[in-house]
């Protein structure tokens, strides 16, 4: 029996048995806390974050539980196998009260909703919710997009309307490093390479050293740090993240791209690269973290250009050195294409999901649905308010003052204040994980700071330059589909074997150990025989079934 046939039969096993019953429940009203009047302990899988010190004993999870009444058991998955832990947990039927963080996508939500796996919340939200119907009436597109193709909601989202999210595909170079070796940030592909080149040279850095430097690096973690992401859409379009990932849509068409030939030409662009010495293998293999270690470790910076969606992931914010770091813009490859990927749905999927077991289903929903409230949201994201600092210290974050300017400008109220930099170790708050609710009014509500040099404004601004003007029209994008079951449990099965073949002949074309040109053939027929060009007529079905095609 192999391990796919395993996990479908455990899962038939335990979704036969019946369902505990979950009894009377006695808690607060809608929006009101604490949820409960006596305590109660929910378990919870967490996502791990390489910035959290211990959700166990962070302020935020003492604060939330002190507020709501509901303490947690938490077990913690390293954010580096997520996806691993997450998988296991759902073949082993055997799920904690709630999940928390890990983005369960729209397919696994169908899937396994149905079968009892994951608690239905429609109900809930209908009679218990009340923060997330602001979210749905705040952001309209959120209802349609967390609910499954039975009509029914799995999944509570985590909704952030960032603008500079949205072109999250970025690639980062240290400007110092371009002085030194006085070049001008790159526009072209070969202009990229001829400053990595120069990199690789010139002593870059400036710390005497001639053979330290990492002209270029890219991560197997972190936001958008893969290596062929930023670097493919010069040849193609390549949108990693989601169920978009090898896949494009044009006039109402989808298609996968991943046997193109310009994805074939990136994969060549690539072991140029990597063939002169402008990037090292580990590239393929190393967590954020180690990138991190090089930018911030010694008397300077080791890597260039860093292939990131934003500066926390490899620098810390807190320091001096992340400033060094500004946007390479889209890249306009040998044929004249320029483009950056565009994402503006700004919905994570199922970052709350409940056990349908669960004893208390309604004050584990009630926990999900109050995080979206906005002090609370400010909270779990930023840390502590000014008004709960420890004598003599700043808080985090504060509520803007009268006549404050906010970083949308005229167009848009200030709301809040931050007093410290995101992206450090800390113990205050959870680093983004879980439901939270930022529209893009409060999102862009932010207190401008008098110097403009904070992290959000060096986002914004570089993304309007660097990246809005080179975006792919709203029009030719897939949005998110809503698959039915039996598409949902057909794309989970292909997608496990495409994406791991893909990753590893990437690998395996970039590095030489197979022949670009011998071997096509060959990836395109596997690619064929997983099911590649069987996903893009599913997508295709359902595009249609959505969107009138």
């Amino acid at each position: 029996m192999n391990k796919r046939t395993l996990v479908l039969t455990l899962l038939v096993i335990v979704l036969a048995l019946p369902l505990s019953a979950s009894g009377q429940e006695m808690v607060s009203a809608p929006g009101e806390f604490p949820i409960v009047e006596e305590p109660i302990t929910l378990n919870i899988l967490m996502l791990g974050h390489a910035i959290v010190e211990d959700f166990n004993t962070n302020t935020f999870t003492e604060w939330y539980s002190e507020r709501t009444g509901i303490n947690l058991n938490f077990d913690i998955a390293p954010p580096n196998e997520g996806q691993e832990v997450l998988n296991l947990t759902i073949a082993s039927g055997d799920l904690p009260d709630i999940v928390v963080g890990f983005d369960v996508d729209p397919s696994t939500l169908a899937l396994f909703g149905p079968q009892g796996l994951f608690l239905s919340l429609s109900g809930l939200i209908e009679e218990q919710g009340h923060f997330i119907h602001e979210v749905f009436q705040g952001s309209p597109q959120v209802r349609p997009l967390i609910t499954s193709p039975d009509g029914e909601i799995y999944g509570l989202p985590q909704v952030n309307e960032c603008y500079h999210c949205f072109y999250s595909q970025r690639a980062w170079i240290n400007s110092d490093w371009l002085a030194n070796v006085g070049m001008d940030v790159p526009e072209t592909t070969e202009e990229f390479f001829a400053v990595l080149t120069a990199f690789k040279e010139q002593d870059a850095n400036g710390n005497g050293d001639p053979n330290d430097e990492i002209p270029l690096a890219a991560a197997t973690t972190g936001w958008n740090g893969n290596i062929d992401g930023f670097l493919m859409n010069p040849f193609v379009f390549s949108e990693f993240a989601g169920q978009n990932r090898f896949f494009e849509q044009n006039d109402g068409v989808i298609t996968q791209n991943v046997t193109s030939e310009g994805y074939r030409e990136g994969l060549r662009y690539l072991k140029r690269l990597f063939a002169a010495g402008l990037f090292g293998e580990e590239s393929f293999t190393q967590p954020m973290d180690q990138i991190k270690q090089q930018v911030e470790g010694g008397d300077a910076p080791t890597i260039g250009v860093v292939i990131s969606g934003a500066h926390p992931n490899f620098a810390n914010v807190g320091g001096d050195r992340w400033q060094k770091y500004i946007a390479v813009p889209a890249l306009e490859g040998p044929s004249g294409l320029r483009q950056a990927p565009f994402n503006p749905w700004g919905v994570g999927s199922g970052q709350c999901t409940i056990n349908s077991r669960t004893e208390h289903p309604v004050a584990a929903f009630k926990w999900c649905d109050g995080l979206y409230e906005r002090e609370t949201t400010l909270r779990s994201v930023f840390g502590i308010p000014q008004w709960e600092a420890a004598e003599g210290e700043a808080g985090q974050w504060k509520w803007a003052e009268a006549g404050a300017t906010s970083l949308g400008g005229d167009e848009f109220e200030a709301i809040w204040q931050r007093l410290s930099t995101f992206g450090s170790l800390q113990n205050v708050h959870w680093a983004q994980r879980g439901p939270s609710y930022r529209p893009n009014h409060l999102r862009l509500g932010e207190v401008r700071r008098e110097d403009a040099g904070g992290l959000e404004v060096v986002l914004l601004e570089e993304t309007r330059v660097a990246y809005e003007p080179y975006a792919r029209d709203i029009e030719d994008l897939i949005p998110p589909l809503a698959l039915t079951i039996a598409q949902a449990a057909e794309v989970t099965e292909l997608r496990l074997g495409i994406t791991d073949f893909v990753a590893q002949m990437t690998a395996e074309f970039v590095l030489g150990r197979q022949d670009l040109d011998a071997g096509w053939d060959n990836f395109v027929a596997t690619l064929d025989s997983l099911g590649i060009n069987r996903m893009a007529e599913i997508y295709q079905a359902a595009y249609d079934a959505q969107y009138g095609g």
